[in-house]
């Protein structure tokens, strides 16, 4: 599991120590501040046939600091043959500055506990448990151009970082491939010209991977990391923002790569 430059580094997997003498335990100091959140499920919107956004506002405690690339953990609580609470992850898709309330988006997933519970049993003003923030995934202050990717749910983390952009004024230069299967799949449009607009070197690139007939697309076509291997061509001096499943992840950082963008300016938080 571990890379022979994590073991020279000293890197261990602590689930596999055996303790024969003492030890000292460093914990980084962010995570002092996870905490368990009550909430109340708000607004609960589709975005698309299996994509909704869930607007939680916060009871106790009443507001959430987090950095725009954060994710927290949400609880779904026992239900129908479930015997027992189940956490699964999800990246806040707000502005920080919203202390008070967080946006997820979460996509369906067949069979999924937390996604069915969404959206077959969760009904709005419900109570919601989570926890957080977590996650390392957030932007640095390089300077440097930036390519984000993801597709479908995997949009969350760029919305937040999108919204701190705008609030702050960045003039840093960002395009976002978005991927999706078709038309139907397709969501906040219209949000994102308004962050071209309000960002002067913003750019953002949906492609449809299998458009439909109906769907009339003028658009980019193929898969994302096809879209990205026309688009970009030396990567050298660039960063890598992605969110999405390991596999996409996986295949994007190889294509990057294969434009000469080093992996460590290639940042994200896998989900699987």
């Amino acid at each position: 599991h571990l890379t022979a430059e994590e073991i020279a580094d000293n890197v261990r997997l602590s689930c596999q120590i055996k303790v024969r003498e003492d030890m000292q335990i460093s914990i980084p100091p962010e995570l002092f501040t996870i905490r368990e959140y009550q909430a109340v499920a708000s607004e609960i919107q589709d975005l698309t046939w299996d994509i909704k956004r869930l607007r939680l506002e916060l009871v106790e405690p009443e507001c959430l600091e987090f950095v725009p690339g954060q994710y927290v953990q949400l609880e779904t609580p026992v239900y129908g043959k479930h015997p027992e609470p189940v956490y699964r992850a999800y990246s806040v898709a707000s502005s920080p500055e919203r202390k008070r309330q967080i946006d997820l988006i979460v996509r369906r997933v067949p069979g999924g506990i937390c996604t069915t519970w969404v959206f077959d049993h969760l009904k709005q003003g419900a109570e919601v448990l989570f926890n957080g923030p977590y996650g390392d995934f957030h932007l640095n202050d390089s300077g440097r151009d930036m390519i984000f990717i993801g597709g479908g749910s995997g949009m969350a983390p760029f919305c937040s970082i999108l919204e701190e952009m705008k609030r702050t004024g960045s003039t840093r230069k960002a395009t976002y491939y978005f991927g999706a299967k078709a038309k139907r799949d397709l969501f906040y449009l219209e949000e994102m010209k308004a962050y071209e607009q309000a960002l002067a070197n913003f750019g953002f690139v949906p492609a449809l991977s299998e458009p439909q007939p109906e769907d009339d697309w003028p658009g980019e076509t193929g898969l994302i990391t096809e879209v990205v291997d026309r688009h970009c061509q030396d990567c050298s001096d660039m960063e890598g923002y992605l969110c999405g499943a390991p596999g996409m992840i996986d295949a994007c950082i190889a294509v990057l790569t294969k434009h000469g963008m080093p992996e460590d300016q290639i940042f994200y938080d896998k989900f699987g």
